[in-house]
């Protein structure tokens, strides 16, 4: 079992996307998929990986414009669905449960609408079905600026000024406050191939699409889901709107972490493994 994520393969294709495959293959078992949140990578899942690892077979895989993948001339949740099918038809090659976080979640929430036959269950954290909104651009700009200056002191100084997307465990409110998993020295190496474009794309105008594919995801999808949320007054995606919506959701449950904001796997690793384990094995035994 790997103690971080093994070596990086690559799947051809536009964009090309990095992807980490590992574990073994029994034929009742699901393949385990795991799709990271905007502006995130693939190791974000390294404490969640080997601990999969040791039943299933995991794939992890970085998303157009982050981490090893190829930068892109799309960035909507349609484009990321998109790859995330690919990653199913030409690496999982059989039917897989999806892990995906923020917008990793509607990922795999449209793509389980679209190929139900290659979607065996969700684990949805944290799914921002309020995608189609553009982000502030004000909180992302000195971060662009330091991607697009190449200056790595710069961009060392704009991630720890950088704001969480929720609180950490002691309140903290920058990367460069935390110590442990999201420490800016970890986040940075996040961030240092993340392609600029995505940044511009998301905070220079909505997501035309995005809306009408959850909405059509959320009434197709038939696979059982699990949605692991956080707080909605700790910067939470999942109020109550948001509830009410996933309950539509024909087998779902919703687990809630309390006193965690959007950022659960990596600050709550144990919780979220204690959730999803007994979701697999009902998948299993199914």
């Amino acid at each position: 079992m790997p103690k971080r994520l093994p070596r990086a393969r690559t799947l051809k294709g536009d964009p090309k996307l990095a992807y980490y495959d590992f574990g073994t293959v029994v034929a009742s078992d699901p393949v385990i998929v795991l799709a990271h949140s905007s502006l995130a990578r693939s190791e974000d899942w390294e404490n969640i990986f080997p601990r999969l690892a040791t039943r299933y077979r995991v794939i992890a895989y970085d998303a157009r414009g982050h981490g090893r993948s190829g930068r892109a001339a799309e960035y909507t949740l349609r484009a990321f669905a998109d790859d995330l099918g690919r990653v199913l038809r030409e690496v999982a090659k059989a039917p897989a449960v999806l892990v995906g976080h923020s917008v990793g979640a509607l990922a795999a929430l449209v793509a389980a609408a679209e190929a139900p036959a290659l979607v065996r269950g969700l684990v949805l954290e944290e799914p921002a079905l309020g995608y189609a909104k553009a982000w502030e651009p004000a909180r992302y700009a000195t971060l662009r600026e330091a991607l697009a200056s190449g200056d790595p002191a710069a961009l060392a100084k704009a991630t720890a000024k950088q704001p969480l997307p929720s609180p950490g465990p002691r309140g903290e409110r920058t990367y460069g406050e935390l110590r442990g998993f999201y420490a800016a020295e970890r986040v940075v190496t996040y961030f240092r191939d993340i392609d600029p474009a995505f940044i511009d794309a998301r905070t220079s105008a909505d997501d035309p699409t995005a809306a009408a594919l959850v909405s059509d995801a959320l009434a197709a999808v038939r696979a059982p889901a699990l949605v692991l949320a956080g707080e909605p007054r700790l910067g939470g995606a999942v109020d109550d709107a948001s509830e009410w919506k996933l309950k539509k959701l024909p087998d779902v449950q919703i687990r809630r972490f309390p006193g965690s904001g959007h950022l659960l796997h990596g600050f709550r690793p144990e919780q979220f493994i204690e959730n999803v384990e007994p979701f697999l094995r009902k998948i299993r035994e199914a």
